[in-house]
């Protein structure tokens, strides 16, 4: 498919340098967003706030995992029963905690606890502890901040290494090749859209229940024994049957797509994007363009 739209998009008329000048704005494009998102960010920490990319399922929907959020310093005895808290716990400084409050024992200490949490964390959180109230949740957001360094780095050598040794020819189908390919394997990397979590196994009786919450973006159908399954979106939580394929094996969950709706058709436009960008630009063949003279 690729090899057939040069022809479509007529570069010997003209159509390289609309191509090359609509690539070189994108570039530039995307450049100029990245540096707005760094002075953003570095404009928040500047006047207090910080931030960090949710890693663990216990906020639920209120946060899952891959949400940006969003903290401000705050004072214990202005916080609130149901307000959002980051802390660093007092047996494991170096871990962030994003938690919502759900007892007031004093006005200087706070009970938390994750919304698909069993129990309470075991200690308050003191003002000592505190990093902050969330004050933005940004779910998605931060699968793209997890990502983008990756991007980046992959699509600047993309860039140097077929500008010095591919051929002005195969140049721009190399880099739209290149650029797919880089989105590919970080997808597979970081695992953003389906991401089945397991975080209990029970038992009621009849055999072993799992409970397993969506670390992705996407909706998923998680799958156990015997064709059973469970229907989620992102954060949210359910309990499958599952069995061991052999006698003494692991309990095994499978997790796939369960796409429909504007999910479907967001899915379908996201991976029709490199075939659109060609037949709406073209790729450029040659190095320069060549403009009939008449």
């Amino acid at each position: 498919m690729t090899l057939s739209l040069p022809a479509l998009a007529g570069p010997q008329h003209g159509s390289s340098r609309h191509g090359g000048r609509a690539g070189t704005a994108a570039a530039v494009s995307a450049l100029l967003a990245c540096l707005l998102l760094v002075a953003v960010g570095a404009g928040w920490r500047l006047t207090g706030g910080s931030w960090a990319v949710i890693e663990t399922p216990s906020m639920g929907r209120a946060a899952p995992v891959g949400t940006l959020i969003l903290t401000r310093p705050a004072a214990l005895e202005h916080i609130q029963v149901g307000d959002v808290l980051t802390y660093r716990p007092r047996n494991a400084r170096q871990s962030l905690y994003t938690h919502r409050v759900v007892a007031k024992p004093t006005s200087r200490t706070a009970q938390v606890q994750g919304d698909i949490n069993g129990t309470p964390d075991p200690f308050p959180v003191g003002q000592e502890d505190l990093v902050g109230k969330v004050v933005a949740r940004w779910i998605g957001v931060g699968w793209l901040v997890r990502a983008l360094p990756t991007v980046l780095l992959a699509v600047v050598v993309l860039l140097v290494a077929t500008g010095r040794y591919v051929p002005p020819r195969w140049r721009s189908s190399v880099r739209i090749l290149g650029t797919c390919l880089t989105f590919a394997a970080t997808s597979l990397l970081l695992r953003p859209f389906v991401h089945p979590i397991l975080i209990a196994v029970t038992d009621d009786g009849s055999g072993p229940l799992a409970s397993v919450v969506s670390g992705g973006l996407l909706p998923i159908r998680v799958t156990g024994a015997d064709g059973n399954h469970v229907d989620l979106s992102a954060g949210e939580t359910g309990v499958v049957r599952v069995a061991a394929q052999q006698a003494g094996g692991a309990l095994m969950v499978n997790g796939s797509p369960n796409l429909h709706g504007w999910w479907l058709v967001a899915t379908i436009a996201v991976s029709l994007l490199p075939m659109l960008w060609c037949a709406l630009v073209g790729i450029a063949t040659e190095e320069k363009s060549q403009v009939d003279p008449g």
